[in-house]
């Protein structure tokens, strides 16, 4: 009987796993695979106040490729979408007796703005699930799966009435702070406040405040608004607003500044929370000093040019002398440099004068008449008489140059540069000069220095 049992039940059992098999292969995960749950921190909160709603994915297996497919809906409900975050981690965790594994992969936050049911709908996801169970860099035989969230529902309850005139439309736990930029102004000066809203409650749009300054400063009028600049940290959020004053009134003061009235959800209360006080001091006003007037230096009276005792008067003759002696020195170098240029020219065109031999004509001869060698000597001491330095080193171009520039006549250049040249022959040229010749020498040298020994 048993057996019979068995073989009627074998094919049963091998039927169980084929509807699993058909449905991989179709396209369609088996049933409660993957799913989505919506979790609110709060489901009857106040209008106004603040709560976060979670989606949470639970899969088995391998982590599906995610993405949305469609936004949620929110009608009378300010929302914000939380970054997401880059890596989404999974943890563990039994659901119904079955192991999975979940994820949050949507965070919203939530701000009823009118009481009443208001449901939030229509988030979708899409989800590829790998055919065999193992993920690939190929999709495309992955299974695609359509998830829908289930609809969040808040009940949102209306606030208190009659809510306070001073009510700023805030609701949550507060805190404010003040900070004055210096504790001591001068009257007439700003001075800036900065004022930070900090606590557990919706701060994207700062709140009005409630200011309370004493007698002798008042805010500052702006055309717009002050602006805020909004923070969230995990379940608290922060706002920075910057108050600026004007004091017209000396003295020390010490105030509350502002005062902000919200609805607090923890009491169900509305509260006034107040500032810190802060301490100023105001100083009288700075007056522009102006400086007294310098009184003007007494001229310096400058002397006269021809002033005996002036600079330029004592500085100009010592000047002049210092210029002639300079060109004094540029002359005397100058003719220094002629000459030696001219002796040493002289020197290459005379050569030197033969000693004479032992049987030389003595200086005079035996008629009384002086030779050569004693006239031309008579003949240069006199022309040195004149003026002419060296004479023995000039040519008789040279020599009758001078002598032009001493005031001599032509006629007497002539006779001098004669002679010189008859006395040159007479010296070097062989054989000795002939009585009468020698007699003519003498009489015209005698003549010529007789003429210049009258100059």
């Amino acid at each position: 009987m048993f057996t019979r049992l068995f073989f009627w039940l074998l094919p049963l059992l091998l039927a169980i796993p084929a509807p699993n098999v058909r449905a991989a292969n179709s396209g369609t995960p088996p049933a409660g695979m993957l799913f989505i749950e919506s979790t609110l921190d709060n489901a009857a909160p106040w209008v106004g106040q603040e709560v976060r709603l979670t989606y949470t994915l639970f899969f088995s297996g391998t982590a599906p490729q995610i993405e949305d497919k469609s936004q949620p809906e929110h009608p009378g409900i300010w929302a914000h979408e939380l970054p997401p975050e880059n890596y989404i981690d999974s943890t563990p965790v039994s659901k119904n007796g079955e192991l999975f594994r979940k994820a949050v992969v949507k965070q919203l936050r939530l701000v009823p703005l009118q009481s009443g049911k208001l449901p939030v709908t229509g988030y979708r996801l899409r989800g590829l699930v790998p055919q065999q169970g193992e993920a690939s860099l190929d999709s495309r035989n992955d299974i695609e799966t359509i998830v829908t969230a289930p609809t969040a529902t808040l009940q949102a309850r209306a606030l208190p009435k009659p809510a306070p005139a001073e009510f700023s439309g805030a609701v949550g736990h507060f805190i404010l702070t003040v900070s004055p930029k210096a504790s001591t102004v001068h009257a007439g000066e700003p001075l800036s406040l900065s004022v930070t809203i900090s606590g557990k409650g919706n701060l994207d749009t700062p709140p009005p405040l409630t200011v309370l300054l004493p007698d002798g400063i008042q805010r500052e009028a702006s055309a717009t608004p002050p602006g805020g600049t909004a923070s969230k940290k995990a379940s608290t959020s922060s706002v920075s607003i910057t108050m600026t004053l004007i004091a017209s009134k000396v003295g020390a003061f010490r105030f509350v500044p502002v005062k902000l009235t919200a609805f607090d959800p923890e009491t169900g209360r509305y509260e006034t929370i107040a500032s810190n006080a802060i301490a100023i001091r105001v100083a009288p006003a700075q007056t522009a000093t102006t400086p007294p007037p310098t009184q003007p230096q007494p001229a310096t009276k400058i002397p006269p040019r021809g002033d005996a005792e002036s600079p330029d008067a004592m500085s100009r003759p010592l000047i002049a002398i210092m210029a002639a002696a300079v060109l004094a020195l540029i002359f005397g170098l100058h003719l220094r440099f002629l000459k030696r240029y001219k002796q040493s020219g002289a020197s290459q065109k005379n050569p030197a004068e033969p000693s004479k031999p032992s049987g030389a004509p003595p200086a005079q001869s035996a008629g009384g008449e002086k030779s050569p060698q004693a006239l031309r000597n008579e003949l240069y001491s006199a022309l040195k008489k004149t003026g002419i330095r060296n004479p023995s080193g000039l040519t008789s171009k040279e020599l009758g140059k001078l002598l032009k520039e001493k005031g001599v006549k032509t006629q007497p250049i002539s006779e001098i540069t004669a002679l010189l040249s008859a006395i040159d022959h007479a010296l070097y040229a062989p054989g000795e000069v002939s009585p009468k010749k020698l007699e003519t020498m003498n009489r015209n040298a005698a003549e010529i220095m007789a003429s210049l020994s009258k100059r």
